[in-house]
């Protein structure tokens, strides 16, 4: 949602302010927009529109042999092309469909919806769905003097990611803690006794599967070998992972006493603060902030190889601590033994 509201301020911003301020220096076509408002919008055969075309909560239809200057940016309505678009196309909220003769010279982006195409469609700028848009920027007809918005836009970008994936691993430790909670003790267990052993495993794990990996990718009798490889290791990092927000959710739930909370529930919001937590480093500490999270995942990594994916405890074949002597019950007083007789 705040991606989206973000994107709509932009949108606003970019046909916007170049209105007001549009002076000769920024005469270009690129710097207006065709905007519309709760409606369709359809460029017929043979027509060309000089600027850039905003649609909010409508349709948009570029027949074959129409042409769009700039850009294309539709929120809440399917997008329909082809004719060109000579940059990028942005649509959020909606599904885009190109057909065989539809050009795109920019980028397509697709936020909330899906892209289809036909054979023969161009799109020379890539490609990108869902909310990976790093290194693009979704309106590049924003005047030069105005660019100073996209520093603002990459930062709202990361934050958004960061909060985005801490949700979706604490949903997804919720689940597996649900229908697995031994298999997930036991990893959260082993990272308890054995941080070091966990760490040491997990290190060499991470840098020997992926080699092992690409070698087994270039013959062909075991390339079918690497594709569950790298399924298998990327399962391995996860568990390991959910494994230590386990671990922080059941000290968070003792350190605030909540003793009614499930371990699902507190293995949730564990996974959640703690990603939240490794990404936050991650992203504030220049240059070797990606070492915390690197090392975790090494520990969680090494836990689970360390039980076998939670199918056993670590050092189970070591004797069983020896308990400690029953004292026996205390004898009764001369007294209680008088009114007894």
């Amino acid at each position: 949602m705040k991606k989206l509201l973000l994107v709509i301020v932009l949108a606003l911003f970019a046909f916007i302010v170049p209105l007001a301020f549009a002076g000769p220096a920024y005469a270009s076509d690129c710097n207006n927009a065709q905007s519309v408002f709760g409606d369709s919008y359809t460029l017929g055969k043979g027509e060309t529109l000089n600027g850039n075309l905003v649609v909010f909560g409508g349709n948009v239809a570029i027949e074959e042999g129409a042409t769009v200057n700039c850009s294309v940016v539709v929120l809440g309505g399917n997008v329909e092309i082809a004719g060109a678009v000579d940059e990028d196309v942005t649509v959020i909220g909606g599904n885009v469909d190109l057909r065989s003769t539809a050009v795109i010279g920019g980028e397509l982006s697709a936020v909330s919806g899906s892209i289809s195409r036909d054979e023969g469609a161009e799109v020379k700028g890539g490609e990108t769905q869902g909310f990976n848009w790093e290194g693009s920027r979704p309106f590049r007809f924003l005047p030069i003097p105005f660019r100073f918005v996209d520093p603002v836009f990459y930062v709202v970008q990361a934050a958004f990611n960061v909060v985005f994936s801490s949700i979706a691993l604490g949903l997804l430790a919720l689940l597996v803690v649900l229908f697995w909670p031994d298999q997930t003790a036991r990893v959260s267990a082993a990272v308890t006794t054995a941080p070091v052993a966990s760490g040491g495993l997990g290190l060499l794990t991470l840098i020997a599967v992926p080699v092992l990996i690409v070698v087994t990718a270039i013959t062909i009798c075991l390339s079918p070998f690497s594709a569950v490889g790298a399924l298998v290791f990327a399962a391995a990092i996860l568990f390991g992972w959910m494994a230590l927000g386990m671990l922080v959710g059941a000290r968070l739930t003792a350190a605030l006493n909540l003793r009614n909370l499930s371990p699902a529930v507190s293995a949730g919001i564990g996974t959640l603060l703690f990603t939240l937590a490794a990404n936050v480093i991650g992203w504030v500490v220049p240059c070797v902030g990606w070492v915390v999270p690197v090392m975790l995942a090494a520990i969680g990594l090494g836990a689970v190889a360390l039980t076998r994916f939670g199918t056993r405890p670590y050092l189970s074949g070591l004797p069983p601590q020896p308990t400690q002597p029953t004292p026996p019950p205390p004898a009764p007083d001369a007294g209680e033994a008088t009114m007894a007789s």
